[in-house]
């Protein structure tokens, strides 16, 4: 449905630069020029709406532009409107009837006319617009993180290098016991996996790109001077693209609009363009491995327990540097009761009972070491047969000792014993009654 729509107003109308340059300065326009399809267009408009569409042309330049393309200059007197339209154009809208007054005109001169604007007017009803938005760009301008929550942390692996090794002699008994701190220097590398959740407040200014893919149009006549960009209400644009996922509600949505926080443009492709600066609260899962390296210096010993134990050398010692007293009796002849409380409890204890038993000897005892009664070493079990045992003398043996035992014509290299000259059989040698030489 369309019709005529007559507007009559006194208005001015020139081709004259001076004039035209008067006008514009006073009331804030500039002349550009632009591009729209395949035609050039000039025209004035305010300082504030020049777009990045338009080339702004000095004066002189406007008025090459306006000749060349037989524009003129239109001033509307009451609202101090400015429009640069066809001089064909504006002699068929004006009442210029005389010959004389269009002659004035080409010629530059500023003629006073009652112009008549008239333009077709289509009513179009739309019932549904369907739009297809995208995000185009989006720019980070502030990232602050409020929260950090650790999850779980485990050891992956760990390696251990540059172990101090020096003996540190008698001084690391006092490391041995359970509890016990000490210094223990070696380089560590351990690699933990750490899961986090932490929460971040974005800040980012966010470009939104609208286009009209499908309407259901009622009704509709001829579009003559109407667009696409009268049919589309941008705000109603801007409220269905920031209810997607932009902000959480509508009621957030109508304050940003209301509030101006929001702005949209037509671009000459008829495509809208929507501009805002959203904050964002959001949740990150993070996985971190880390590299965890140092230095260890400190120890502590958990357990000390024996796992083996051997006989690295025996002696005989003084009872009185132990604070003792024997029984000489009964170490001398083999007869009588030892002190017990000398003994180690893994030895065995000779009674006058218990001598025969421990004086015979077997072929468990060979190698055994062979001492006199003072602890003298005098040699080696080198053999037990049929119970009698047979020594391998040592060769600094004196021959009163050798007498004593009945060994100085024996030719042989080893040489029986007497089991009356044996006083007892131990662990780890066999003790004779025969003394040292005194």
């Amino acid at each position: 449905m369309s019709g005529e729509r007559d507007t009559r107003r006194e208005s001015q109308i020139t081709t004259d630069t001076k004039t035209i340059r008067n006008w514009g300065e006073t009331h804030g326009m500039v002349p550009v020029r632009y591009e729209e399809g395949s035609e050039t267009h000039v025209d004035m408009v305010p300082e504030s709406a020049v777009e990045e569409h338009h080339e702004r042309r000095d004066w002189d330049a406007f008025e090459s532009d306006m000749r060349e393309h037989e524009m003129v200059v239109v001033r509307h007197d009451e609202a101090n409107e400015m429009e640069v339209v066809d001089r064909h154009e504006a002699v068929s809208h004006g009442a210029i009837t005389n010959e004389e007054v269009e002659e004035a005109l080409l010629e530059g001169e500023t003629v006073q006319s009652e112009f008549t604007e008239r333009a077709v007017v289509e009513r179009t009803i739309v019932e549904e617009v369907t739009v297809e938005s995208e995000v185009t760009n989006r720019e980070l301008i502030e990232t602050d993180t409020v929260d950090a929550e650790l999850i779980s942390r485990e050891v992956e692996d760990c390696t251990v290098t540059n172990v101090d090794a020096t003996d540190a002699g008698i001084e690391a008994l006092d490391t041995f016991g359970t509890g016990t701190r000490s210094e223990l220097a070696c380089d560590v590398e351990v690699t933990i996996d750490e899961a986090w959740t932490v929460t971040k407040e974005n800040v980012e200014q966010v470009t939104i790109e609208s286009r009209v893919v499908e309407a259901d149009v009622e009704e509709t006549d001829t579009l003559e001077s109407d667009t696409i960009r009268e049919t589309v209400d941008l705000e109603g644009v801007e409220q269905t693209v920031l209810r997607g996922e932009l902000v959480d509600s509508r009621e957030a949505a109508d304050r940003a609009i209301e509030s101006g926080h929001v702005e949209s443009r037509f671009r000459e492709d008829d495509a809208i363009e929507t501009h805002l600066i959203r904050s964002q609260v959001v949740g990150e899962d993070l996985s971190v491995r880390r590299l965890v390296t140092g230095e260890v210096t400190d120890a502590e010993t958990l357990t000390s327990e024996t796992i083996a134990h051997r006989a690295v050398e025996s002696d005989i010692v003084e009872p009185a540097e132990y604070d003792r007293e024997l029984d000489v009796a009964a170490a001398g002849t083999g007869t009588g009761v030892a002190d017990t409380e000398s003994l180690e409890a893994d030895e065995p204890i000779t009674t006058e009972e218990s001598t025969a038993d421990t004086a015979t000897p077997s072929q468990d005892d060979k190698g055994k070491t062979v001492v006199n009664a003072s602890g003298d070493e005098i040699g080696m079990v080198a053999a037990v047969e049929d119970g009698q045992m047979y020594v391998d003398p040592h060769p600094s043996m004196t021959d009163r000792i050798k007498t004593a035992l009945g060994w100085s014509d024996h030719d042989e290299d080893t040489y029986p014993v007497d089991p009356d000259h044996i006083a007892r059989i131990e662990r780890d040698e066999v003790v004779l009654g025969v003394d040292r030489e005194g």
